[in-house]
This record gives structure tokens, sequence and C-alpha cells, in this order.
């Protein structure tokens, strides 16, 4: 693209990995645990969910690997579907990213900070929306002053919150299991499908990491190294520590608890162990929403750059001295702003998952697309274990998306919806335009 001779690289591969580390193991690791045990209801079934949202997380990511050899461009997934499929199914993926994806991620991790930062002041409502709206706010602007500055807390933010998932890991493993802390809530699992939704939330993130290539460095080679190797670790990392909540409360209590992270640190570590495990929390949680607010504001500003969007000569604008996608920005955060005041965590996540995953599936079939007509990436990487490997990602996303429109087809419509309402868009403000 043109536009990435503007954009300056300033981000290196362990910037780049710490986006992959960093997105991804978030607050899911923390506050999806509970709605996975409540959906599964055994040993087996949590540990194969987890499992399961690791392997279409991870097969996705091989899939975005070869693309983003093939196009190391800021945008990514953007870029990809129109270079597969056109015009009209990019700018519908690019228009649903900026009203619903970005700014439902951003908000929700905001409101999440809001939660644990409330909790611990003992915060009444008012309060805590203002510190929903003053992260959301510091972090934007942080990303506005520069990507090095975005990257070098993404980096700091992903060593930190490292620090108390391993210390869970390692004291809730040696840790004497309880007699029947590992026996099953239910016989039958109560509904798979949502409890393999709640675990792609937290493995979510690794798709966004591509939006940044035009300001890696070694994009082509970078790139491919940070998507499979971060999420490999990352399913490790979620393997392990479910295992250790398990060994330490059991899975009815899990199911059941309403802050179920809180009883662990408590039972770990004491009152002030608990303290110290939250604060590395919070730092998670801030770290996960530099990392989605990096990547985000890229997409609106890519169409834009390409002629592609709405007022493209307003969001095609970088900042005169940070070079930074500034209205862009701006536009993302005051949706987020708005989706702000739901105030419902899991609500906003799942609406996210749900709408974004209709774009993953016609991405993971558009490998075959481009192999058809292009054959293999002669000089770069291409899919590991091709065709098994994206064939597991889409019936996996086909079934996911299946099970929640059937689940919650409240949400599962409106996402729908906005989506389709792209269409007049495109036709008036871009197709003709152009």
């Amino acid at each position: 693209m043109e536009s990435n001779i503007l954009l300056k690289k300033n981000l290196n591969i362990w910037m780049a990995l710490s986006l992959v580390v960093g997105m991804v193991i978030g607050s899911g690791v923390f506050f999806k645990a509970t709605p996975v045990a409540k959906h599964s209801g055994s040993f087996t079934f949590i540990f194969l969910a987890w499992f399961l949202g690791g392997v279409m997380s991870l097969c996705g990511a091989l899939v975005a690997a070869e693309f983003s050899a093939r196009y190391p461009h800021t945008g990514g997934l953007y870029v990809y579907l129109e270079k597969i499929y056109g015009n009209e199914i990019s700018f519908l993926f690019g228009w649903m990213n900026t009203l619903i994806y970005t700014p439902a991620i951003l908000s929700a991790l905001s409101v999440l900070f809001a939660d644990q930062v409330s909790s611990m002041l003992n915060a009444n409502q008012i309060l805590h929306d203002i510190l929903a709206l003053g992260i959301l706010t510091a972090i934007v602007i942080i990303n506005v002053i520069g990507n090095k500055y975005g990257g070098a807390l993404q980096l700091l933010a992903t060593v930190l919150k490292l620090i108390p998932i391993f210390l869970i890991i390692f004291f809730g493993l040696i840790k004497p299991a309880a007699a029947g802390n590992f026996d099953t809530y239910f016989y039958h699992p109560r509904n798979f499908g949502l409890a393999v939704l709640s675990t792609l939330w937290a493995y979510d993130g690794w798709l966004s990491v591509p939006n940044v290539a035009g300001e890696m460095k070694n994009a082509k080679k970078n790139l491919v190294f940070v998507l499979i190797f971060g999420m490999s670790f990352v399913m490790l990392v979620y393997l392990l520590v479910n295992i250790a909540y398990i060994n330490v409360i059991g899975i009815e209590k899990l199911a059941m608890a309403e802050n179920a992270i809180n009883i662990i640190s408590e039972k770990l570590f004491g009152q002030i162990g608990k303290a110290l495990i939250s604060l590395g929390i919070i730092i998670s949680i801030v770290g996960t929403l530099n990392g989605f607010a990096l990547t985000g504001i890229r997409i609106p500003y890519a169409m834009a750059a390409n002629q592609k969007f709405v007022a493209n000569n307003i969001f095609s604008r970088l900042h005169p001295r940070f070079a930074t996608p500034v209205n862009s920005s701006i536009l993302v955060y005051v949706l987020s702003v708005l989706y702000i005041f739901t105030r419902s965590f899991n609500r906003l996540t799942d609406l996210a998952m749900f709408s974004t995953w209709i774009f993953y599936v016609l991405f993971f079939i558009g490998i075959f697309i481009k192999r058809k007509r292009e054959g293999k990436n002669e000089d770069g990487y291409n899919t590991f274990l091709y065709p098994i490997t994206p064939l597991v990602a889409i019936f996996s996303g086909l079934y996911i998306l299946v099970n929640n429109i059937f689940s919650n087809p409240t949400d599962s419509i409106f996402s729908i919806l906005v989506t389709i309402l792209g269409l007049p868009v495109y036709v008036i403000f871009v197709k003709k335009k152009n």
C-alpha cells in the first residue's frame, strides 16, 4: 500500500511477539475460566474446550502466517479479504470491525479494568465509569503519540502480566488437591459450543497483529515467526493455568464463582498475595487493551488510505508530527465510549467474537481460492499441513457460528444486520465515487 511508506517502522520482532502474547493473554485467562467450566461441567470437557479453542486459533494463525508472508501490509485481514474476494467483502469486514469488533473489545476491556479497580477501591458506579473512560482515553492518546510508545508499553505489560500467571501455574499445580476437585460437575456439558466460544475470546487477538505489518521491521519474515511461536506458547499457558485453577478450588466452585480468580489468589497467596495478583491482572488488562487499540485503529485508516471508506480524506490523515492515524483513532474511541455504557463484559466479548468469526471463516476458505489462482508462496512461508489446517479452522468456525445463532439469537441478528448495513453504505459512498 502506498500509505505504508508514511508509517514509521518502529516495531521490532520482540514488540511484535509481545503483541501476540500480550493481546491474546489478557482478561480471558482470568475471567473466561468460569463460563467455560459452567458450560462444560467436567475436567475432560473443560480441557477439551481450551484445547479446541487453541487448535482453532493456531490453525487460523498458520493460515494467517502464509498471507502475512504474501502481503506484509498494514490492514491485516482487511487486506487479505480484498485480495481474495474483492472490495465488497473487505469493506464489510472493515465496516464490522470499525463499528462492532474493535469498539466492543476496547469497551469490554475498559469496563473490566474499571471492575477490578473499583473492587479494590470499593468505588461507586460513577467512579467506575470514570475509570473505564479514563483508561480508554489514556491508551488511545498513547497510541496517537506514537507507535513506538504503544509498542514499548505492550512489551512492558506483556512481561509484567506473565508474572502472576506463572505464579498461579507453579503454586497451583504443586498445591495438594482437595478430594473431589476434579470430579464431574455435570454428567453432560450444558452447552459445549458456548464453552468453546468463551475460550475463543481468551485466544483472540492473533489476527489483529498483521494490522501493523506496515510498521514492523522485516515484516515478511518476522510475522510468520511471531504468529506461530506466540500462539503455541499461549495455548500451553492456558492449558496449564486451567489445570491449576481446578486443582486449587475444584470444578464446581470454578463454575459457580462470581470472581474465581480472587478466590484462587487468596487460597494460594493470602490477602497480600491476592492484592498483588489483582494488580497483575489489572496490568494484564491494560496490556491487552493497548494491543487492541494499537492494531484496531489501523483498519479504518487502511481503508480510507485506499479510498475505500467513508470520508476518506479525513480518516486517512496521519498526525503531522507523530505519523499515526489520528482521525481513525478518534472514530474508534468515540464508538468505544458509547459501548462502555452497556457495562457488560461477557455480552460485549461474545458479540465481538461472533461478528469477527463470520469473516474468519471466509478468510480460512480464501486460502483454497488463493492457492487455486496463484499456487504456493514460492518465496515465503506456506501453511503447515495444508489442506488439513484450514479445513479444521473452517469447520470449527462454522460450528461456533451456528451454535451461537441458536444460543444467542438477539446479539447474532444484531451483528448480522449491522454488517449487512455496510452494503448500501459501500454502494453509495465508495463504489459510486470510485
